[in-house]
């Protein structure tokens, strides 16, 4: 394998760290991102971090784009990264959601179809595919129904079953991870354990009136540390079988609210927790469990960091952000 890779989303939370361990391990980035400045808060610290890495910018929806990427760089790796992953977002605008996660994924996949040697590429589909389950069906496997329930879901159930055509249909060297709920240090505040703990570090210096507002509490979902679940997408594309999908998960259930009570424990201000009706959905999944025995069978990967690490974590990235803002 070519020691390039380009990774779709680079300048995001999960690329960040995904950077960290390519690195590491010997590549030479190409980050591919949709415009070289980064507006949100939360994960501007991924931004400009590694000086050696090649910045590319463009809409993923530009397939020459796409194309002329490619073959310029000519990587032996792709890590697909890159949608809009909200499911609040994809309810208000679900033709943005679709044309972003399902053209984005088109395009790389028509790219690399084209090449007499395609390099290892790595689709992120997500655990939401499998829709509404009861108690007694989880923990889900790769073998469960996709069922989505949400936009978003429906773009990445499409990303899934473009990954298994186009490796039935060419043979190409694609494996695709579907991505359970993972949360860490330089996660934006669209995702509900970072908006917490962003809320309760504002709470800790004084920065707001002591309350967090919430949506539904009573969900339970598979929650993994983003520095494990990076680990799990290099496990895949190094020792996985090309042509299935991947579980990842920790294949432990935490309910939000208990979540929640851990991250206001971090702080010393008693905290009064405020229902939001706008923060609810227009259907929720209730308990989302996942199952990655495939995975550790084949890589030998599994979870190394707690979730109670995850949080504090989490927690401690907003103090240190948010404490120069105290004058």
């Amino acid at each position: 394998m070519s020691n390039k890779a380009l990774i779709t989303g680079c300048n995001g939370f999960v690329g960040s760290h995904l950077a960290d361990l390519l690195i590491r391990e010997g590549f030479e980035i190409i980050g591919y991102d949709f415009d070289e400045e980064i507006s949100d808060k939360s994960v501007k610290a991924g931004v400009g971090r590694h000086k050696n890495i090649i910045r590319v910018t463009g809409d993923l929806r530009d397939e020459n784009k796409i194309n002329e990427v490619i073959g310029q760089y000519s990587p032996g790796l792709i890590i697909h990264l890159a949608a809009q992953s909200s499911v609040k977002l994809s309810f208000e605008d679900p033709a943005e959601t679709l044309a972003i996660n399902i053209s984005g994924t088109l395009n790389i996949l028509e790219a690399i179809s084209k090449l007499d040697t395609p390099p290892k590429t790595l689709l992120i589909s997500s655990s939401e595919i499998y829709g509404q389950l009861k108690p007694e069906q989880v923990p889900v496997t790769e073998q469960s129904p996709m069922l989505p329930v949400n936009p978003y879901a429906v773009s990445k159930a499409t990303v899934d079953l473009l990954a298994y055509q186009y490796r039935k249909a060419y043979g190409l060297p694609i494996y695709w991870a579907r991505a359970f709920s993972h949360s860490g240090p330089g996660q934006k505040t669209a995702a509900v354990l970072s908006d917490w703990a962003f809320q309760a570090a504002k709470i800790e210096l004084g920065l707001r009136v002591p309350e967090i507002k919430v949506g539904n509490m009573e969900v339970t979902r598979d929650y993994t540390d983003v520095r494990d679940t990076v680990k799990a997408y290099y496990a895949i594309v190094s020792k996985g079988e090309p042509g299935q999908p991947y579980n990842v998960c920790s294949g432990k259930g935490f309910r939000l609210a208990d979540l929640l009570d851990t991250i206001i424990s971090f702080g010393s201000k008693k905290i009064n927790v405020v229902a939001d009706p706008s923060r609810l959905r227009p259907v929720d999944i209730p308990i989302l469990i996942g199952s990655a025995e495939r995975l550790k069978a084949d890589t030998g990967w599994g979870p190394q960091i707690p979730i109670e690490k995850t949080l504090r974590d989490l927690f401690d990235y907003w103090i240190s952000y948010l404490t120069p803002q105290i004058s």
